[in-house]
């Protein structure tokens, strides 16, 4: 008698099968598969464990570098100078970027997202590519030329101790090491990020606030610079800030080193260059144009290889 040929959800089951499946698929693609039945849904998304394990060997899905060639999502191009009949001007270099030497994802050359874990490449990971005015421009999510307040927590004693707790031997070091420029996370994540940080500045934070009633000269809460005046904060708790406890990162929450030290900080990243930064990264190419503002020709190529390329030859 002759037996019936195993079926795709029965070569699932299999964990070594499953297992060289995703090499051959994105994230995406596996979670898809798991929603077409009961069999497939317990195989791969039955056990967090598991499905952590899986999605680790996944290839990048291309969301990333296909937004970006599109322009959608956050890398829309504004054209608001049409409404006041101008001609638009754009003037950063990721339209040439992405038309003309990001052509295709290194779906296999990927690494987990910080946050969800899900495999991305250097050309879908999100952070700035192009040589514009940004707020990040020394690379901290925290420093940046206007001294706007971005992407900083307080909190009471209490619920900064907890998360003290919380992230102990998560890193290397103590404090906070982020960079824009650097860190490997995806789109969604990234703006979950921004999401967090809107949230909790609408929330527990006031600017020109965090005095008392009575028109005193101390402060009830902690007061951190935001551009030309104060911004008082207060903890996710609701409960006031003293002004010893040190502001943490919204991205991994660790403590920064204290305030009176920022403006130096950003002074020491200027001098050094910031890895990967258009502004002070002396491996970024210069912005050169033409006597009419216009793109030169060709094109520089940035700063960094990417694979496929052909590294320039040493001098």
């Amino acid at each position: 008698m002759a037996h019936e040929p195993p079926s795709l959800s029965n070569l699932i089951s299999s964990y070594p099968i499953l297992s060289s499946l995703t090499e051959y698929v994105s994230t995406l693609d596996l979670f898809h598969l798991a929603l077409t039945n009961r069999s497939n849904h317990a195989s791969i998304l039955g056990s967090p464990v598991i499905f952590n394990r899986l999605k680790r060997s996944c290839l990048c899905d291309g969301r990333g570098l296909a937004r970006r060639q599109n322009f959608t999502g956050p890398h829309r191009i504004h054209y608001w100078k049409l409404k006041l009949k101008q001609e638009p001007r754009i003037d950063f270099d990721e339209p040439i970027e992405v038309r003309l030497f990001n052509l295709k994802c290194d779906e296999t050359g990927a690494l987990p997202c910080v946050r969800c874990g899900i495999n991305i490449c250097e050309e879908c990971r999100d952070y700035p590519r192009w040589p514009n005015r940004s707020i990040y421009s020394f690379g901290r999510p925290h420093l940046n030329e206007p001294c706007q307040s971005y992407n900083v927590m307080c909190l009471c004693p209490p619920c900064d101790e907890k998360q003290e707790k919380e992230i102990e031997g998560k890193f290397l070091n103590e404090r906070c090491d982020c960079n824009v420029y650097s860190r490997w996370i995806c789109l969604k994540c990234a703006r979950e990020f921004d999401r967090e940080a809107g949230r909790y500045y609408n929330e527990h934070t006031e600017f020109e606030g965090g005095w008392a009633e009575d028109d005193s000269d101390e402060p009830i809460t902690k007061l951190l610079h935001d551009h030309q005046h104060d911004r008082a904060f207060w903890c996710k708790c609701g409960a006031t800030v003293p002004d010893e406890i040190d502001p943490r990162c919204m991205w991994c929450k660790r403590r920064h080193r204290p305030e009176v030290e920022w403006w130096n900080e950003a002074t020491e990243l200027k001098r050094a260059g910031t890895s990967g930064n258009p502004f002070y990264d002396l491996g970024y190419p210069n912005w050169v144009t033409d006597d009419d503002g216009k793109y030169p020709t060709p094109y520089p190529k940035l700063g960094y290889d990417r694979p496929g390329e052909d590294s320039p030859a040493p001098l």
